[in-house]
């Protein structure tokens, strides 16, 4: 208990807020921390309100693990803003990504894609339980092409890493919907920010940007690239050149254990 009391503390200190927020997020964290220890069993919905917002989610270890990446890291992070951005998420799961780009930029429309039709309920919900205006939903994949595809999950049905790839999302098979992003975005001249962290089919997505000339219609992207992604021929070399070829700038985040390891790399390219 003692270790995570100065974790928090830690974690609370470096959060990018007022001072009060800092505090509201320090206790939020304690008391995550024995929500998750006392309901570890827990198989019906949890819940949890902080900063203000009240968001559901499959289980506690769940909704713990995207606090700390999107709001805590801030991986996500962009100088906020009361303009009226045009934002995507393209693989929003239950809405957490949403929920902290609405805290940077309250006034900006958002389009929200998630496949996972047990994500995408919980997304539904979060959304009106905050009240979020200017916020589209559609329970779709997103794919470089339109038709039904397989989806797989775990038997979780709250994990994170649903995928087209059944050996990157799991055993359990679901049939979706698959649409292209070109089509939603092909007559807006101008989009401020596409986040994509879809586990294995950005780079379908990005191929049908690329086919459809709407690549550059993008300011900025925040992609996860998926490496080392088991039954996967992409390149990150590859994926890299086509934002190169556009003149698209960017940064990369990343770390790993041992070499020849899957690793989830945050790219976010912008316009020189």
């Amino acid at each position: 208990m003692f270790k995570n009391l100065i974790s928090s503390f830690r974690k609370a200190r470096h959060f990018r807020g007022s001072n009060a927020e800092k505090i509201s997020v320090f206790f939020f964290l304690i008391q995550f921390y024995i929500k998750r220890h006392l309901f570890k069993s827990k198989t019906s919905e949890a819940t949890a309100c902080f900063l203000n917002y009240k968001v559901a989610g499959s289980d506690y270890a769940t909704l713990n693990f995207l606090f700390n990446e999107i709001f805590i890291t801030n991986e996500y992070y962009l100088k906020p803003s009361e303009k009226e951005l045009f934002i995507i998420d393209c693989g929003a799961n239950i809405g957490m990504s949403v929920l902290y780009f609405k805290r940077l930029f309250p006034n900006s429309r958002i389009l929200a894609f998630e496949p996972n039709p047990y994500a995408f309920e919980l997304l539904s919900k979060n959304i009106k339980a905050n009240n979020v205006s200017k916020v589209e939903l559609y329970n779709v994949a997103l794919y470089d092409k339109e038709s039904e595809i397989s989806f797989f999950i775990k038997n979780n049905k709250g994990a994170l890493d649903g995928s087209v790839n059944k050996e990157r999302g799991g055993s359990k098979e679901l049939k979706v919907i698959a649409q292209k992003l070109s089509q939603y975005i092909i007559n807006i001249p101008e989009i401020d920010l596409i986040k994509i962290d879809v586990e294995g089919a950005e780079i379908n997505i990005i191929e049908d940007l690329c086919a459809t000339g709407t690549l550059q219609n993008v300011k900025e992207y925040l992609i996860e690239f998926h490496h080392n992604l088991p039954c996967s021929s992409t390149s990150l070399a590859a994926f890299l050149e086509i934002f190169e070829q556009h003149h698209f700038k960017y940064n990369i985040k990343t770390g790993y254990t041992k070499k020849g390891v899957f690793q989830d790399i945050l790219i976010h390219f912008y316009k020189a």
